[in-house]
């Protein structure tokens, strides 16, 4: 059952690349146009399409893409919350969220210097990110549950634990267009 999820999450991932490098390329062409962005960065490039995918790719299994919200929504939206942390809880859709927000902990600081530094931020970006999507969703007569946001700032936070981790074994060239690795 779990990798039947799985594999329809990378169904919908490669199914949005394409989407995700045509949005990159006229938002490319903008900064470009705009004299915004003079230099592009191979290495950075790649990042910046694959947090595009990545978030579309979210966007579309959270279900936020395609669903019609409604203000009326919320009223029976409260009754579609659960608010006490690991109550009636799946192990499973909690590894599955933990997985699902794991790359952003990973790509947001590969995209953005500032976030390199310091995980709190990523952690507050998880779970805002995280507490939007909720929030969204019971707007769209979904379910909002408090696990969730919990275990999806916890994997974005894993993600950054994990991208820090590999910087200090990897070193980018100031060009960005080679991966050295360090030695000892």
């Amino acid at each position: 059952m779990m990798d039947q999820y799985i594999w329809t999450g990378i169904w919908i991932l490669t199914s949005n690349i394409v989407i995700a490098l045509k949005m990159y390329l006229v938002f490319l062409s903008i900064l470009w146009i705009t004299k915004k962005r003079k230099i592009f960065k191979l290495m950075q490039s790649i990042f910046e399409v694959m947090l595009l995918t990545y978030t579309i790719t979210l966007l579309k299994i959270t279900g936020i893409i395609g669903m019609k919200f409604y203000f009326s929504y919320v009223m029976n939206g409260m009754y579609n919350m659960n608010l006490i942390p690991f109550k009636d809880v799946s192990i499973m859709m909690l590894f599955l969220n933990f997985l699902l927000f794991l790359p952003y902990g990973f790509l947001l600081p590969c995209v953005f210097k500032k976030l390199r530094v310091n995980g709190k931020k990523i952690l507050i970006i998880g779970f805002t990110t995280s507490f939007s999507i909720e929030l969204l969703q019971l707007f769209g007569g979904r379910f909002a549950e408090i696990d969730d946001i919990l275990i999806n700032s916890l994997g974005a936070y894993t993600g950054f634990i994990i991208f820090s981790y590999i910087s200090k074994i990897i070193s980018y060239r100031k060009d960005g267009e080679h991966i050295l690795i360090e030695k000892s």
